[in-house]
């Protein structure tokens, strides 16, 4: 009986600290209000402007998105987005689902980036090799031609 009990205690602490965690176990409705959805529109927008710059910091986990031509800046922190500009500086928290799900937009964007750039240097690296490649073979017939004429 006492091991039961132990069992059952044992099983509540564990549900309980997944649930204080994170979403927990249960789907719970959460009511998010303009500004968090004004705020996740600005940095998906941000996202996907063709000039927005971005950063990661590996140690602090904080991802940072920078546009010079609309001077604005923002930071997506753990549970929170920093929006900043020269005027203003908004400090919008948000649920863990909806930053999970800007982080993942954002690492989506920097990794097509990462391939881009990829793809440039290689195709670099392409063309610097077949002009190896033609010196070499050039110099090669270049020594064949003065030997014969040597002959």
């Amino acid at each position: 009986m006492k091991v039961k009990l132990f069992f059952r205690r044992l099983y509540k602490k564990f549900i309980i600290k997944w649930y204080r965690l994170g979403d927990g176990p249960f789907k719970t409705y959460q009511e998010t209000n303009s500004y968090d959805n004004i705020c996740m529109g600005i940095v998906r927008k941000m996202i996907t402007h063709p000039d927005s710059k971005f950063t990661i910091a590996p140690l602090s986990g904080k991802r940072y998105i920078i546009n010079k031509t609309l001077d604005i800046f923002i930071i997506i922190e753990d549970s929170k987005v920093e929006i900043t500009n020269h005027v203003y500086h908004y400090v919008v928290k948000l649920a863990i689902r909806d930053v999970n799900k800007l982080v993942k937009h954002f690492d989506r964007k920097v990794d097509e980036v990462r391939t881009k750039y990829e793809e440039e240097i290689k195709s670099q690296i392409q063309n610097s090799l077949t002009t190896i490649f033609d010196k070499i073979t050039g110099s090669i017939k270049e020594i064949e031609e003065n030997e014969k004429n040597k002959n």
